[in-house]
């Protein structure tokens, strides 16, 4: 159902934003009709309203609460809930504040945030709930949140008043993946924009494809035909050694693609359908993986990073993106936020677009979501379950309804990029995002994507079996624990 939404909304905005630019035309000069485009987006903006969550909510006066919210701010650019307090012209923020505004008015309550980092809030949750007082309501952290969560100081979210986790506006993807049984301790989806932000992408520069008279991928896209083969028959040649010295080089050299060692791995795996876990019978997740899909996937990801010297940085990931925005790399690995902080001011017009399938017959483009994706967390001594739960439904539906549909603006605020097909692509992708717990817990199984792309090795058959055993006691460790919690 998610999906469906998902997919109107940004469907409505993509005709909003065509009415707002009648007044120049199209790319080409050719003269919009107004009265047309105006009508059209009218009928859009009457179905998004038809699909508000937030409005059909019960409203209910707690009297002026302070709603106290502990925030991890890695790298300074988290947005899921603290603002500057007023508008200020930020895309984020002005949406972020509007959404909290919304929430504060429906609930007579008062929004404070704060900032620390990670390993700072779950101390935070651990000592708070440990000596039974009620420093915070929510919390919000990236993927170390799931220590806490093992270790009982976790609200059940399938057991908070009011919360209903098989709405739309809380990413299915994440309850399917990381549930154990029926108990989810962390959740995401529209309540953290910012975990949407960090969905794995691929951008490509236009002018670049346009000299050397390659195709736009939006069709191959469309078609069901954008595959790890042809995206690596694209990229076959198209690193060039420029200066001659017989080694590729960052800045000086031409690459077919560039990316950051510590995305693009799982990027290139996930979306080609691989996986380490799957749910028994039960909803218990279990180590269990296709050995030969497995090792296909990452003999396609050697041929296109290792064997046509694709730029794989292993430390400055800001390296990869500069050299992308300064045209020397035809498509580079991303995700959203990554887009909105390091390609807003390039020159050339660039495209996005989803990550490939391992083949034509694979159902969907998949999408890894980055570890520092955030989740939530309502303290397991809630002091008002109720309370919090109302609450916390009542961010994630208004901000599906707030904050949701204005997230292409913010993905694509550069000058260069509005263009329908970039608008479908950044729907495809946050519809189809994955959740796997051998990598969001961290486990070294879940890292042999990584390892092998940046040691230039691909015995993947070997290296799965030496990290097997590990990897099922660390889950069977986990799960026990969840299934311990009273």
């Amino acid at each position: 159902m998610k999906n469906h939404h998902l997919m109107l909304r940004m469907s409505a905005i993509l005709l909003l934003v065509a009415a707002a630019a009648v007044s120049c035309g199209d790319a080409d000069g050719v003269a919009v009709d107004t009265q047309s485009a105006d009508t059209t987006a009218a009928a859009a903006e009457s179905e998004t309203e038809e699909l508000t969550g937030f409005g059909r909510l019960e409203t209910v006066d707690y009297g002026g609460y302070e709603f106290r919210v502990l925030h991890e701010n890695q790298d300074e650019r988290q947005v899921d809930i603290m603002t500057v307090g007023a508008e200020n012209g930020d895309a984020m923020n002005d949406i972020v504040y509007r959404r909290n505004t919304a929430v504060e008015d429906k609930y007579n309550i008062t929004i404070t945030a704060e900032q620390d980092s990670g390993e700072a809030v779950n101390v935070m949750i651990k000592k708070s709930v440990a000596a039974g007082v009620n420093d915070y309501d929510l919390y919000f952290n990236h993927c170390s949140i799931r220590s806490v969560a093992a270790d009982g100081y976790l609200y059940d979210l399938n057991e908070l008043p009011h919360v209903d986790l098989t709405q739309i506006w809380w990413d299915q993807a994440s309850i399917s993946g990381l549930s154990v049984g029926d108990r989810v301790f962390y959740a995401t989806g529209d309540i953290s924009p910012m975990s949407l932000m960090t969905s794995s992408c691929l951008v490509f520069n236009k002018k670049l494809l346009a000299a050397n008279d390659i195709d736009y991928p939006y069709q191959a896209v469309y078609d069901g035909k954008w595959t790890l083969d042809r995206f690596i028959e694209i990229t076959k040649g198209l690193s060039v050694d420029m200066n001659g010295n017989g080694k590729y080089d960052y800045g000086v050299d031409m690459f077919g693609y560039s990316s950051w060692s510590a995305d693009s791995p799982f990027a290139l795996f996930y979306g080609a359908g691989g996986m380490f876990s799957e749910k028994n019978a039960e909803g218990i997740p279990e180590i269990k993986y296709d050995v030969d899909r497995i090792s296909s996937i990452m003999d396609k990801a050697y041929r296109l990073v290792v064997e046509q010297n694709a730029y794989l940085e292993k430390s400055e990931h800001e390296r990869g993106y500069m050299g992308f925005a300064n045209g020397y790399s035809y498509f580079n690995d991303a995700t959203f936020q990554k887009i909105n902080t390091f390609l807003r001011d390039m020159e050339d017009d660039y495209g996005i677009l989803p990550y490939p399938k391992y083949d034509e017959d694979q159902d969907a483009y998949y999408a890894c979501v980055n570890g520092a994706g955030d989740f939530i967390g309502v303290p397991s001594n809630a002091e008002d379950p109720v309370r919090s739960g109302m609450i916390v439904e009542a961010l994630a539906s208004a901000a599906y309804d707030y904050i949701t549909p204005s997230l292409y603006d913010v993905i694509v605020k550069g000058k260069n990029t509005r263009d329908e097909d970039s608008m479908h692509m950044v729907d495809l992708i946050i519809r189809n995002r994955v959740f796997d717990p051998v990598y969001i817990h961290g486990f070294s199984l879940g890292m042999l994507p990584k390892r092998l792309l940046e040691s230039g090795r691909n015995d993947v058959a070997s290296q799965l079996e030496k990290g097997r055993s590990a990897a099922e006691k660390s889950l069977a460790k986990e799960v026990e624990a969840y299934l311990s919690i009273e």
